[in-house]
């Protein structure tokens, strides 16, 4: 087949031209968008521009080959991306999968119980800038290794995106995880994502293999297998500051109310389970009494990239950005040297712990809040803190648990965005029992669309994260990916007195 062609180092498909109206949601049938589709032909004949020819590429990663219970968290070398893509493209949407290439060559969606994606990253550059990036992190944790590299900086890598644009880089994905089946990344004209001169592509799967460990097809059961326990063959020494010799990335820093909390997720010494015990090539189960899956069998897994795009034209198309917020373990306070306030000065991840014994269920619920800046710093020149920008896509990142996370205008109260997870009911791919399956983004753009909201980058923003306590998670996130545009020659937003 087609889709199996090239070298095992990566495959890909052939670029295939469509035409379509990127305009849909997840909510909305293709017939209820005639009428916009019809004026933005208009306004495209009015300029004299042709309605864009849609084309669609499929990329694989290498071959990722695991044992029972054991982790893939790292960078991959680069791949060269089809020929065709030295111009400017413009992004209108793009999917995610797992999948594997069974006996009789078919490929297969792999079910989370099989292949549990904990979060994935797709970066799009230069061959120089791709080689720099896996120079940099080859060997190493995504988010820093710093026991092989003293200088390494985790910062190379981000959870959302909007470091890598700051490179000249583009990513993809990022705090995307187990949701990345039904977590639609349609983005309406004329938006885009825009893609300048790439040539090559690298990714980071974090994938655990979870068959035999995860629950069963219809338990509805949740597992710690999937919350990265730290089983006895870490070793943990809180003295020395280390899991396994290393200091664990990203460093310990929630927000002051975690931390008054007491949240297990917040301090070495409290930590039982999470990302920094999920390293490329662990095993997430006890080997003194599983030594079977140190010889077990092997599964090979591979993401599958698939995205949307035209040609890139600046009359026609208005490029998306990322923004910086939010994460809700971010305090307050700047984290290290640079003083930066994003993703990765935050903790990450936090703790469910379990409600008390006796609480009704409608009361075993967690909450967790906190402020940020929607797209600044607070580092360099004011004139960007003022600059507006108009939010077109905002998706949530929870995990198991998850019963919705808020962004909340902090001036107004006004509700920005709801995001809410679905969980699965059966043991297709996609709806897996027992398992966070999607979450819905919030999508702003032309009729029938609500229109974008506009923001100094500086705008502060509440998330408020909502997650079931009736069970303890270890390692859970609550973080906001957010795409917006800038806004030229904008009348500023009023301010709350």
């Amino acid at each position: 087949a087609d889709h199996l062609a090239g070298l095992p180092a990566g495959r890909f498909r052939a670029p295939q031209a469509r035409h379509r109206a990127r305009c849909r949601t997840a909510h909305r049938s293709r017939a209820s968008l005639n009428r916009p589709l019809v004026r933005m032909i208009a306004a495209f004949l009015l300029l004299g521009l042709s309605l864009p020819e849609e084309q669609t590429i499929r990329l694989y990663s290498r071959p990722i080959e695991l044992r029972p219970g054991q982790v893939h968290n790292r960078v991959d070398p680069p791949i060269q991306l089809p020929n065709g893509l030295s111009r400017s493209i413009a992004v209108t949407s793009f999917e995610v999968d797992v999948v594997e290439v069974t006996e009789d060559g078919r490929e297969r969606s792999v079910p989370l119980y099989e292949g549990y994606n904990h979060h994935f990253i797709t970066l799009l550059g230069s061959l120089e800038q791709m080689q720099r990036l896996y120079n940099h992190s080859a060997g190493q944790d995504p988010l820093g290794g710093e026991c092989v590299k003293p200088s390494h900086d985790h910062g190379m890598l981000g959870t959302n995106g909007n470091r890598a644009h700051k490179q000249g880089y583009s990513q993809f994905g990022g705090a995307s995880g187990a949701e990345f089946r039904n977590n639609p990344h349609d983005f309406p004209a004329p938006y885009a994502f825009v893609l300048r001169n790439v040539s090559h592509f690298l990714t980071v799967l974090h994938v655990i293999n979870s068959k035999g460990f995860a629950p069963s097809k219809a338990a509805g059961s949740s597992t710690r297998l999937l919350e990265c326990p730290c089983t006895p063959q870490r070793k943990i020494d809180v003295a020395a500051g280390t899991i396994d010799g290393c200091l664990p990335r990203p460093a310990f820093h929630c927000s002051d109310t975690l931390v008054a909390q007491g949240n297990g997720g917040c301090s070495l010494a409290a930590y039982t389970g999470g990302y920094r015990c999920c390293e490329d090539g662990v095993h997430l189960v006890d080997t003194d009494k599983h030594p079977e899956v140190l010889t077990g069998p092997v599964s090979t897994f591979q993401l599958k990239f698939t995205i949307h795009y035209h040609d890139f034209d600046p009359r026609r198309d208005r490029e998306l950005r990322p923004t910086s917020c939010c994460d809700v373990t971010q305090g307050a306070r700047a984290s290290g040297a640079s003083g930066r306030r994003d993703f990765l000065s935050g903790n990450i991840e936090y703790n469910i712990p379990k409600c008390a014994e006796g609480t009704p269920a409608s009361a075993c619920v967690h909450v967790a809040t906190n402020v940020q800046m929607l797209d600044w710093s607070g580092e360099g020149d004011t004139d960007e803190a003022d600059e507006v920008i108009e939010l077109v896509h905002a998706a949530g990142h929870m995990h198991l648990g998850g019963m919705h996370i808020d962004l909340i205008d902090e001036l107004t109260g006004q509700l920005v965005c709801r995001s809410t997870p679905t969980y699965g009911s059966s043991a297709a791919a996609g709806d897996e029992a027992g398992f966070l399956v999607g979450i819905q983004p919030c999508v702003w753009g032309p009729l029938p669309l609500k229109a974008p909201p506009r923001f100094k980058r500086s705008h502060p923003m509440r998330t408020i994260a909502h997650y079931n306590s009736s069970v303890e998670h270890t390692g859970v996130m609550s973080l906001w990916l957010m795409s917006a545009a800038a806004v030229k020659d904008a009348p500023r937003p009023a301010m709350s007195s």
